[in-house]
């Protein structure tokens, strides 16, 4: 009895693919393919695992879907997939920038956000009585009483601004290490980027089974 061994073929998939309108997905455009025999892995790569769309929406293409088109297409090969078990596809146009419009955004994202931040201390330090704090800090230093000593705004001021740019940056750090680490913010915006692509998925699995 002869025996054929198998090639062995791993393939990592991505977690999530941007592709555009009307255009094909292959296996080495969301996932690294490793196999001793180069041959194989560059057929493996070259397989068409999702057919392109005309219109924009968002999709994905499973594990086993993947197995199963390798499979169809080459014979004695032991696939593993390995990284996430789906791939999110984006299916969008290219979009034309208008600098002007991108510089309104930002401008208003700015405008927003310095106010609301202003009016947020403000509200909080009237909460706490912030004023009679500032009495009982300058009395203290300077041995005088004095009703709203506006002096003291500008320290604390500045040190509302130094704090809140230590607290979101890592560029005061002594260690290139620690500044090479994302800050809270940056945090933030991937656990929620994260969770709306995983919402997505489930949505378009639910969808899927649901048919």
């Amino acid at each position: 009895m002869i025996v054929i061994d198998k090639e062995q073929v791993y393939i990592n998939l991505e977690t999530k693919y941007s592709v555009d309108l009307n255009t094909h997905v292959f296996i080495e455009d969301v996932a690294q393919v490793y196999c001793n025999n180069d041959g194989i892995k560059k057929k493996v790569e070259k397989i068409r695992i999702y057919n392109g769309k005309d219109k924009e929406m968002y999709d994905y293409i499973s594990g086993n879907e993947v197995t199963t088109k390798v499979l169809e297409a080459i014979d004695n090969i032991d696939i593993t997939i390995i990284g996430g078990p789906d791939v999110l596809l984006e299916i969008k146009g290219k979009e034309e920038e208008n600098k002007l419009l991108n510089f309104f955004k930002i401008t208003l994202v700015i405008l927003v956000l310095f106010f609301g931040a202003a009016a947020a201390i403000v509200n909080f330090y009237e909460d706490v009585n912030m004023s009679k704090s500032m009495e009982k800090i300058y009395f203290t230093i300077t041995g005088v009483k004095k009703d709203n000593p506006l002096i003291l705004t500008i320290p604390l001021s500045l040190g509302t601004g130094l704090g809140m740019f230590a607290f979101f940056s890592r560029i005061f750090s002594f260690s290139k290490r620690r500044r090479q680490e994302p800050g809270p913010m940056e945090l933030e915006l991937y656990l929620y980027d994260k969770d709306i692509e995983d919402n997505i998925l489930n949505d378009l699995k639910k969808q899927k089974n649901s048919q």
